[in-house]
């Protein structure tokens, strides 16, 4: 069954729904077709169904059929932590996330980032300085050509995950739905510095579904990044100071 889940996996390029539907149908599928599949893949993996499958994940919505990655896998085994923010921080929000990540990971706190651009950038960056481990869950194939700096330099010393197979572009879609695997396999989300309308907002949303607590610095009254301060109104966890990240 686990090579059936990679060949729709690989077939349908990571696309939930598909391979939802092509399981459903009873979709046939030959040996040789599983066993061409299999050769093709060029990285580890762990399907829905195998021993090693993250726990966390079989509660998210719609958990990925197939996980392909590079790196240590046992690594989502520790205790994780996501922080998102927006992909145009300011100085500000740069030095604080950088506190953030340092307090973290001095407490043996692994983070979960989910790509490689502004406050989530600065997270990468900041743990590769400090020779800690990542987690860096990618939104397109992880055979991609342009994730392959990123990966050389994360896998030494981390985990790199996706859901999609091979090459496969990201769009507005899958950068959006990837949040939900660093969102579900947290504790807990941190916002560090955030627009309105930003992304990360998406991160909050797959938290909340998830029952997972938030935590947000607050900005300036006359701050252009709007957001944290809305996630305060509406009830999330205000940090006051450092302590409060391990505290809770």
């Amino acid at each position: 069954m686990e090579e059936i889940l990679v060949y729709f996996s690989l077939k349908y390029q990571g696309d939930f729904m598909k391979i939802l539907e092509a399981l459903q149908k009873k979709e046939i599928v030959t040996k040789e077709e599983r066993k061409k599949a299999l050769e093709s893949v060029e990285c580890c993996y762990t399907t829905i169904i195998s021993e090693d499958y993250p726990y966390a994940l079989q509660d998210i919505k719609c958990p990925p059929f197939v996980l392909f990655y590079k790196g240590n896998l046992e690594l989502l085994n520790n205790d994780l932590v996501n922080i998102v923010g927006t992909k145009k921080n300011d100085e500000y929000g740069k030095k604080i996330t950088q506190s953030v990540v340092k307090t973290l990971i001095e407490n043996d706190v692994t983070l979960i980032e989910k790509n490689n651009q502004g406050i989530e950038k600065v997270v990468v960056d900041t743990v590769q300085e400090n020779n800690k481990e990542v987690i860096v869950v990618l939104n397109d194939g992880i055979g991609c050509e342009t994730n392959q700096t990123l990966i050389d330099s994360i896998q030494q010393n981390g985990l790199v995950i996706s859901e999609y197979p091979g090459k496969k572009k990201k769009t507005k879609k899958s950068s959006m739905f990837s949040r939900r695997l660093s969102t579900g396999l947290s504790s807990k989300v941190i916002v560090t510095q955030s627009g309105i309308k930003s992304e990360s907002m998406v991160s909050v949303s797959y938290a909340l579904e998830a029952y997972k607590d938030v935590y947000v610095f607050p900005e300036a009254y006359d701050s252009k990044f709007k957001g944290n301060n809305k996630l305060i109104k509406e009830g999330a966890n205000i940090i006051t100071n450092m302590e409060d990240l391990v505290d809770n």
